[in-house]
């Protein structure tokens, strides 16, 4: 058998050995780099170069966004694809594996479906404890790409919505998600599966800014959220702060906890809202008495 001539490119080499370390899982940079180098006789791979064939990795189609500070791969051009029947299959097999074996091999299970959400057309999780942070890293990639989501719920609804964020509440996790041009807070626990679908949507929504003022002891403990700004700083009396893409429903249920040391200026509508809830409790105390 003759001998077939080959040439190496060891460019081409070194991005294959960076995509086959992420396909074995969610890593940060500096682990991505120490694997790699663990795997050679001298260190030769750095931060600018492993950022170099990531890009070079999403040129040719394959989906790795970064959520966390970390590093995953979400979708392969040359996956497979899932009718959903065979999805349906999975679901049944999940749900028996959840139900009558031990943990050893949910674990196992899991592993499986997250490597299958790879190599497919349909980015399934169910979302349960065990499998939480592929569904939020699935709803987040949802949100960078502007695709559109199906939330599937326990008592068997669907609702394909547009992703907006996750959002934290009271200790309790919700999927921030606009329906029917209509703001909404899903509440995790009622939900028993999440879908990326192909569906790309435009925002064409606006991300409500709301102007609150603090006042008193709280003005001076406040600590500004991650998307909160200070508009007038502490005059000895309170200040100003202007929260922009919390959802209404999670805002208005901070503020109220505030008591009279808060105030909405801007937008009215919030002010009426608030003034509404506050009228309605005083309204169902004063029925008490």
């Amino acid at each position: 058998m003759p001998k077939i001539s080959m040439k190496k490119n060891q460019s081409c080499i070194q991005v294959l050995k960076t995509l086959n370390v992420l396909l074995q899982g969610n890593f940060s940079m500096q682990e991505i780099i120490e694997k790699l180098n663990s795997q050679e006789v001298t260190p030769i791979f750095n931060n600018a170069v492993v950022s170099k064939y990531i890009n070079t990795c999403r040129f040719c189609g394959i989906e790795i966004p970064k959520i966390h500070n970390k590093y995953f791969v979400t979708s392969m051009p040359f996956g497979f694809e899932l009718t959903t029947c065979e999805v349906n299959l999975l679901e049944t097999l999940q749900s028996i594996v959840r139900n009558d074996m031990a943990k050893k091999y949910n674990k196992i299970f899991d592993e499986f479906i997250e490597k299958v959400n790879k190599f497919t057309n349909r980015k399934l999780a169910r979302v349960e404890k065990e499998s939480y942070q592929i569904s939020a890293e699935l709803f987040e990639h949802a949100v960078s790409d502007k695709r559109k989501v199906r939330l599937m719920f326990k008592n068997r609804d669907i609702l394909d919505c547009i992703p907006v964020k996750m959002d934290v509440n009271n200790g309790k996790t919700f999927f921030h998600v606009i329906s029917k041009n209509k703001d909404k807070l899903i509440d995790i626990n009622r939900v028993s599966g999440l879908e990326v679908l192909n569906e790309k949507f435009i925002a064409t929504f606006n991300e409500q800014v709301v102007v609150f003022e603090l006042k008193g002891a709280l003005a001076l403990r406040y600590n500004l959220r991650e998307n909160e700004r200070l508009v007038k700083p502490y005059d000895g009396t309170s200040i100003t702060v202007s929260n922009q893409s919390d959802s209404k429903d999670v805002l208005l249920s901070r503020l109220l906890r505030y008591d009279d040391k808060c105030e909405i200026i801007h937008p009215k509508s919030y002010r009426e809202e608030m003034a509404q809830i506050i009228d309605g409790a005083l309204s169902n105390y004063g029925e008490i008495k």
